[in-house]
């Protein structure tokens, strides 16, 4: 892989994950409503979901994975249904404090199941990872450490552009302290996860 090739591909990738959607939607509504560090780790997890669609692609196992689109699909749903459900949960949480209660560990785990499945479910992209590839770069000359630094660019770029999401939306949150601006935070970011989670049901 030439090194113009490279950087060509790099600058695509980047370009495609800056790119206002779904997940820059998941991560964006973690931030404002429960602070950086669920958003970042929801973006580790729109990152890895990205790095096995890339890895996907790179196989040639494009058909199987359309083969079994069902799986995309209930990934899609169930990350939707989820997003919405916290957007309800937003909603009646009115002015209150978020539940501190919660394991820290399990709420963290649950941002990277849902970053992961924001990504997984958009079928589209493993289809853009394979048309891209082949417009870049020389899929015929590719050797295993070739594969591997593009699978580490997809992770990279996209931990690096959530990670930029994230520390901006968690800034914002840090306004929110008030509670009539907690009410208010409470059912933008809850009008924002509903809005996202229909968007990425009707994609």
């Amino acid at each position: 892989m030439t090194l113009t090739a490279f950087l060509a591909y790099c600058a695509a990738v980047t370009l495609a994950a800056a790119t206002p959607g779904p997940a820059m939607f998941t991560v964006i509504t973690n931030g404002v409503s429960r602070g950086f560090l669920r958003a970042f780790i929801a973006g580790v997890g729109v990152a890895a979901g990205d790095a096995v669609l890339v890895t996907l692609a790179l196989l040639g196992l494009v058909a199987l994975a359309q083969t079994f689109e069902w799986v995309f699909l209930l990934l899609k749903y169930a990350g939707a249904a989820y997003l919405v459900f916290l957007g309800l949960k937003m909603w009646r949480a009115a002015a209150a404090q978020p539940d501190q209660a919660e394991a820290p560990q399990a709420r963290l785990s649950r941002s990277f199941l849902l970053g992961a499945s924001v990504a997984l479910g958009n079928p589209k992209a493993i289809l853009f990872h394979a048309s891209i590839m082949p417009l870049i770069l020389n899929l015929d000359t590719m050797t295993l450490g070739d594969g591997l630094l593009v699978v580490a660019v997809v992770i990279s770029v996209n931990i690096l552009t959530m990670g930029i999401y994230a520390a901006l939306a968690g800034r914002a949150s840090g306004w929110f302290r008030t509670p009539k601006r907690m009410r208010l935070m409470n059912r933008v970011a809850g009008s924002a996860m509903i809005g996202t989670g229909a968007l990425i049901a009707a994609r």
